[in-house]
């Protein structure tokens, strides 16, 4: 299981425990989570009042169930005001993890709208952020995890399209970092002209290595971005310490060959090898915001390349197509909107599949003319009579 996975664990014992401890205390247990949320709320609103040019909590989800997270790993919530619900809340949460349940933090795309973090609690969803997209709605939210429709994030194209809808971002393949590229095989570009390298999670990185690089081929392997942001991109990282081609066709071939030779010396089974590039996308990103904040790019008006391709996609304003037929986006029922969703990521996925057996048979192609060609320069042998 990749780290932050969106998925339970051996499912019997956690199906037993949550009935036996958390389903019979649901709303003491809201009770519970919502007092600790609204303690940690003193010291985060404090530390960062404002991220991203959002105020407190919008954008913070992270931030909030890690210091969730952190608090009742501590044990100790005697600071924290509870009610008489809450306590009965805790005492139901005790006795489950003290049982053997299941407590995580885990990360993927909800509902096809957005990134979340949340946690997996036994056979439920727990979201101590509920709150940070939408003010409006309650802090706390706790439903069985299937309902949540919080899935695992595919690949990058998935990751690409979330990004795009969730942050608005303009995403491209990383053809300027060709040594970074297979960990980190996408560079954003967010509508106020800031760019960033924003896959660089534990989810993410550990996907690409257990796909042992194909992931971040497939995206990697699309048309290079547009020339004059590859040129601004370079400019914009001065004198970082990584090998840096002189176009973005040229870093677009160079990361690709970084991919098959990482794969090739099984670097995806060595954590270390990857961690000192993920490590330099701080030093990248921090180099990247400066000169954005300087002198923004302007990205060209029609749409980039964006590595999201696709059989059922949106191809006019609130209308989509399936199979020729356009039908209205506005008027689709959530059970439509997310069987919509799981098209497209396996539509995504058949595009991928197609390119690696298109590279498949390309080097199987090039290993029969090879072979042909030593079997033609061995003595005694004439390839024109040999059967």
């Amino acid at each position: 299981m990749l780290p932050f996975e969106p998925r339970i664990v051996d499912l019997g014992r956690q199906t037993v425990l949550s009935e036996r401890h958390l389903l019979p205390a649901l709303l003491e247990l809201e009770a519970f989570f919502l007092a600790i949320r609204l303690h940690v709320d003193l010291t985060l609103e404090r530390a960062q009042p404002v991220k991203l040019g959002k105020t407190y909590p919008l954008g913070q989800c992270l931030e909030i169930s890690q210091a969730v997270m952190r608090l009742l790993e501590q044990g100790d919530v005697s600071a924290v005001r509870l009610s008489d619900a809450a306590v009965a809340g805790r005492k139901a949460f005790a006795a489950f993890r003290k049982a053997g349940g299941a407590f995580r933090l885990v990360w993927g795309d909800l509902r096809g709208e957005f990134f979340q973090n949340a946690f997996q609690l036994g056979t439920l969803y727990l979201d101590v952020s509920n709150d940070t997209v939408t003010p409006a709605k309650p802090k706390v939210e706790i439903l069985p995890f299937e309902q949540a429709r919080l899935i695992p994030i595919a690949d990058y194209r998935h990751f690409a399209r979330i990004s795009s809808r969730y942050w608005k971002h303009r995403v491209y393949p990383n053809h300027v970092l060709p040594e970074l590229a297979p960990y980190c095989p996408l560079i954003h570009l967010a509508a106020d002209g800031v760019l960033a390298i924003m896959d660089c999670t534990e989810y993410m990185v550990g996907m690409t290595r257990a796909g042992r690089f194909a992931p971040s081929e497939a995206v990697l392997s699309d048309q290079p971005m547009p020339a004059a942001l590859f040129q601004y991109i370079v400019q914009a990282l001065g004198e970082v310490k990584l090998t840096l081609p002189r176009t973005a066709e040229e870093g677009r071939v160079m990361a690709l060959r970084a991919c098959r030779e990482y794969r090739s010396k099984r670097c995806y089974a060595v954590p270390r090898h990857g961690a000192k590039l993920v490590m330099a996308t701080h030093e990248i990103n921090r180099s990247l915001l400066h000169a954005s904040t300087a002198q923004p790019y302007v990205a060209p008006s029609e749409p980039p390349p964006t590595p999201v391709k696709s059989g059922a996609g949106m191809n006019a304003p609130g209308k989509i197509t399936i199979n020729g037929t356009e039908f209205s986006a506005a008027a689709m029922s959530e059970e439509a909107r997310r069987n919509f969703d799981m098209v497209r990521v396996i539509d995504d996925k058949l595009v991928e599949l197609q390119r690696d057996l298109e590279i498949h048979q390309a080097a199987r192609n090039a290993y029969i003319e090879a072979l042909v060609k030593s079997l033609s320069a061995a003595p005694g042998r004439d390839p024109a009579t040999d059967g």
